[in-house]
């Protein structure tokens, strides 16, 4: 029998024991998120031996370091590592955490760029804040750019939400920023039944698969041209694509990447326990011994993961099927 456990540090200070512990991530948002609820109040030990009791609302302040550690049997996984954001004095106490991000939301930008890449843009961003990229970003070349009195954090927002990139925290201050269809190579194994315990998987086939998609062409001197194509009524996504030469030419490529959208495949989520670990941006390869036909492979966009009296699960939301 696997016995679940936890260690989560605060400020240097290390607890085995809270109420629960929920963390998000989402290809669609910058920033991971993580929410602790523990007592308000704490027996302090040393060595065994009764010390005092502490208030844990006045123990910590905004800023101070997180780092959650779950798994089973001693063998502790580091799940998230960020800072405390927000302290909500509820019963039980909410400690409110956010990843790297923290950081970038203290750093506020003032320059205006001539010719210049999307790296040495990240590369300004990130300086001092002792964040740096996890592998290399996507050849993108501006010819003029600016920051006005901006944080980095909204930044690297602008640059994620109107240039169509992939941002988020493959690890403590490790930033991954790719196109939207990228994986980082890492691919994780299910198998219904076996190792995936729930789930509201819902088969869809191809032919019944609605899409429209708003297709973007991004010119160096950042003028935007905007097409749709698809179904009218169909699910709605944005594709971004670089220094095309014409209207045509984003018709004719946004057509073929549509493509892509209208495939046969699982949509929906699917749970399981904690192990095995995946994060977003990994392959989820999910197979179902009753019909081998539909195994495929599919990026992971959300995960959730969740901790307390219920157990420990994992929360997996499958997006873009690339194999």
């Amino acid at each position: 029998m696997f016995v679940l456990g936890a260690e989560i540090t605060i400020g240097g200070k290390k607890f085995t024991r809270v109420n629960s512990v929920e963390i998000e991530s989402d290809m669609r948002r910058l920033e991971d998120v993580a929410t602790i609820k523990m007592p308000t109040t704490a027996r302090l030990e040393r060595e065994g031996e009764f010390i005092t009791v502490v208030e844990l609302a006045r123990t910590f302040k905004v800023g101070d370091e997180v780092v959650i550690k779950l798994g089973y049997d001693g063998g502790l996984r580091e799940e998230f590592h960020g800072y405390v954001r927000k302290i909500r004095p509820n019963t039980p106490l909410e400690i409110a955490c956010e990843d790297g991000v923290f950081l970038l939301k203290r750093k506020n930008l003032q320059k205006a760029f001539g010719k210049v890449t999307l790296r040495a843009l990240l590369d300004f961003i990130l300086a001092g804040t002792g964040i740096s990229l996890e592998g290399e970003p996507p050849t993108i070349n501006f010819s003029k750019f600016y920051f006005r009195n901006v944080s980095a954090a909204k930044a690297l927002q602008k640059l994620k939400s109107k240039y169509g990139l992939t941002m988020y925290f493959k690890s403590f201050k490790k930033l991954f920023v790719g196109l939207s269809s990228d994986d980082d190579g890492v691919t994780v194994k299910y198998e219904m039944g076996v190792n995936v315990i729930d789930h509201d998987l819902e088969w869809m086939d191809e032919k019944d698969v609605r899409i429209k998609i708003k297709a973007v062409n991004v010119l160096p001197d950042n003028t935007l041209t905007e097409i749709e194509v698809g179904d009218a009524d169909g699910e709605q996504r944005a594709l971004f694509f670089y220094d095309l030469a014409n209207k045509t030419e984003l018709e004719n490529v946004a057509k073929e990447e549509i493509k892509k959208y209208r495939f046969s495949g699982y949509k929906g989520h699917f749970k399981t326990f904690l192990l095995p670990v995946c994060r977003t941006g990994n392959i989820a390869k999910i197979t179902d011994p009753n019909f081998p036909e539909r195994s495929g492979d599919y990026l992971i966009e959300k995960t959730t993961v969740s901790y307390g009296g219920g157990g420990g699960r994992r929360k997996v939301t499958p997006g873009l099927k690339v194999g």
